[in-house]
């Protein structure tokens, strides 16, 4: 059986049972699943974690669990420690840190709907999702990223990792400060992107991830998974929780592509965004004029 990870925090519980609970409907004779936690939630969430996932090989690992693991493998690599220590999205790299073997990994606010048969890439190496864009807000001393070829607008919402993690490639990229953890708006994934470059993407409209102001009718969605990032599940929690039975048995086969390099313009596009949504002068006509587009949607 292949393995499967999620990492689930308090706030996601109302999601992250229904991300177990659709991914056993379409997964349990295929996979065994570890569910980790940020030591949020507690005993009664974790019983209800593991009803969600009852009838599939399934256990649950806690923070505590991996802390003396993540000790002992960063116990050389003193900069990753420091970065691992600052919790929040960096909480997500202990999960590569203590894996043992490839796995598959769905973020906890993911809905299911079918299942797929070719979660391991060709050559049972990298793969992760895709963004629209690239959020990578941690980039810094921008040549090393480029130089390197690191992939654009990768999304850690699914991936799969066939490798095991790069403890030195991850070190050295703290020593050279390629990533500012004070930056806002970073997270993890700019950090994966660099550090498991040699992937490829899943297809966006297989394993996709959902946009701001869309509303999804899920037993007509031909994609076998969709991601809500930033609670934009709550809107759906009725066709969610109406998803008992499997909508459709199909399976879907994922498609999958090289990945894209990263560009100056594309880091010089995604900082000038962020500028302008973020400006006291310009926030208020740029939120009205996105009213007006999703109203003529």
């Amino acid at each position: 059986m292949l393995t499967a990870t999620t990492l689930v925090h308090k706030g996601a519980m109302p999601i992250a049972l229904h991300a177990i609970g659709s991914f056993r409907r379409h997964f349990a004779s295929t996979h065994r699943l570890e569910i980790h936690t940020d030591g949020t939630p507690d005993a009664e969430d974790c019983e209800d974690l593991l009803a969600a996932a009852a009838g599939m090989e399934v256990r649950i690992v806690t923070a505590a669990d991996r802390a003396p693991i993540v000790a002992d493998k960063l116990r050389n690599y003193p900069k990753t420690r420091e970065l691992i220590a600052r919790g929040a999205y960096f909480a997500k790299l202990e999960l590569p840190i203590v894996a043992t073997g490839p796995f598959f990994y769905f973020d906890s606010d993911i809905v299911w709907l079918r299942h797929v048969p070719n979660l391991v890439p060709p050559g049972g190496g990298n793969a992760f999702s895709t963004e629209s864009w690239s959020w990578y807000y941690g980039v810094s001393n921008d040549h090393h990223w480029i130089r390197e070829k690191t992939p654009r607008r990768v999304n850690s919402g699914f991936y799969h990792i066939g490798e095991a993690f790069p403890f030195e490639r991850m070190e050295s990229m703290m020593e050279r400060k390629m990533f500012d953890p004070t930056t806002p708006y970073n997270t993890d994934q700019e950090i994966m992107a660099y550090l498991f470059h040699k992937m490829l993407v899943y297809h966006p409209d297989d394993l996709k991830r959902s946009r701001v102001g869309a509303h999804y009718n899920l037993a007509k969605e031909a994609c076998a998974a969709l991601h809500f990032p930033g609670k934009m599940w709550l809107p759906h929690m009725d066709q969610i929780e109406a998803l008992r039975d499997p909508v459709d048995s199909t399976s879907v086969q994922v498609r999958y592509q090289d990945p894209v390099p990263l560009t100056r313009s594309e880091l010089f596009r995604m900082r000038f965004n962020m500028k302008l949504a973020t400006s006291p002068t310009l926030r208020a006509p740029i939120n009205a004029f996105r009213k007006l587009r999703k109203r003529l949607r």
